[in-house]
């Protein structure tokens, strides 16, 4: 395999930049936030640093040749760093090197799949003399933070709880940056307190026995550090084909509520109880005209991006579990809901969504009525009418 050179290094790292939405002008301490996630990304920053002539620059530049062992960032780091020396920022030879943030190298980050009412499970893990420091936290998107704890334990007993998840609940939890999974717990913590939503659990005080640094205010989904965001919308089958994102057991809870669907439920209701009785061709073309509305309406507005960010989260999950054919689809319907100007209209897997919910609480709805009907001695008018329509030949 040929290894890669500085200048392809060099352009790859820039095209994750721009995917990861780094501004070409981001100062140090933006660049901190997307520092040690890839290599490629680690050389282009190191660049950049060098044009940059401050004592931030510096700082960086020597935490990334202290944390990293790619040969070509380390040579780059050393490069910028002599630039920035000619330039008059002073570069101590033997100096300590600059930290990184207060106990970040440490930790560690593990995420759950995301569940159909938007629910997810977030940890960050901290090493300590003897144990570890687990902190916890349940996020709801777009509801935020549900609940926070932080737990005093042990290796072995983390290991024992992430297969007591998987073997009773199958929920299974995997590696992430843990810087990202910070910035997943704090968004969801102002978007709590924007809500005035209740938290079990005193999120700051408990995170800062882990972490001591400020929380990324914003990062790209993990997902844009393997597939490239092009290469997806390139790809018009991944979309045709994203319904098939149901057979994946991580989906089967990924159903509409019934107080969501509520109107369109009451409209196919009410075109069901009507004196006037339709045909089955009516009937169900009064179902699709109902699914066609709900599949708009249902992602627009706060609800789109929601549902786009969760499936982002899905597609990173796909990812490590390797599945990638998931991955790639799960982040197609993201990609296209994030830029859709209609909702889910002409997205498979949003209208197979609309679709099978409601065709599931008609479905419960019909065999209570079924139930009813056998207990009643009394039929009413349009119970007559569809019997005697079932009758007919």
């Amino acid at each position: 395999m040929t290894k890669p050179d500085r200048d392809s290094y060099l352009q790859r790292g820039e095209q994750l930049l721009a995917e990861w939405g780094v501004a070409v002008d981001a100062d140090a301490a933006a660049l901190r936030a997307h520092s040690l996630r890839e290599p490629a990304a680690d050389l282009a920053i190191a660049a950049r640093l060098g044009s940059h002539a401050s004592e931030a620059s510096v700082a960086l530049l020597k935490e990334i040749e202290a944390r990293c062992r790619d040969k070509l960032v380390r040579k780059e780091v050393k490069r910028a760093l002599y630039r920035l020396q000619q330039r008059g920022v002073a570069v101590p030879a033997e100096a300590p090197l600059a930290p990184a943030p207060v106990l970040g190298p440490q930790l560690e980050g593990y995420l759950s799949p995301v569940d159909g009412r938007g629910d997810q499970l977030v940890w960050l893990v901290r090493p300590l003399p003897g144990g570890i420091a687990h902190l916890l936290a349940v996020v709801n998107d777009p509801e935020g933070m549900r609940e926070v704890d932080l737990n005093r334990t042990t290796r072995k007993a983390l290991k024992e709880a992430r297969r007591d998840l998987e073997a009773k609940h199958e929920l299974r939890l995997v590696e992430a940056d843990w810087r990202y999974c910070d910035f997943l717990m704090d968004r969801a913590f102002r978007w709590a307190q924007q809500r005035g939503n209740r938290i079990e659990g005193d999120y700051p005080a408990l995170r800062a026995q882990v972490a001591r640094t400020t929380a990324p205010s914003e990062l790209p989904p993990l997902i844009f550090a393997r597939f490239d965001a092009a290469s997806i919308r390139s790809d018009p089958a991944l979309l045709r084909e994203s319904p098939a994102l149901f057979e994946e057991k991580e989906f089967r809870t990924w159903v509409l509520d019934p107080e969501t669907l509520q109107p369109y439920l009451a409209e196919i209701m009410k075109a069901k109880d009507s004196p006037i009785v339709l045909s089955p061709a009516q009937q169900q073309e009064r179902f699709q005209v109902t699914v066609a509305r709900a599949v708009e309406e249902l992602f627009t507005g706060e609800r789109q991006q929601s549902w786009a960010r969760r499936l982002y989260e899905m597609a990173y999950f796909f990812a490590v579990t390797r599945r990638e054919s998931s991955a790639r689809r799960a982040c197609a319907v993201a990609l296209a809901l994030q830029e859709s100007a209609h909702g889910g209209r002409e997205i498979p897997l949003c209208e197979q969504l609309v679709r099978g919910s409601l065709a599931g609480f008609l479905q419960m709805a019909a065999e209570r009525e079924q139930e009813q009907a056998r207990s009643s001695l009394i039929m009413t008018p349009q119970q007559a009418a569809r019997a005697a329509q079932r009758r007919q030949p």
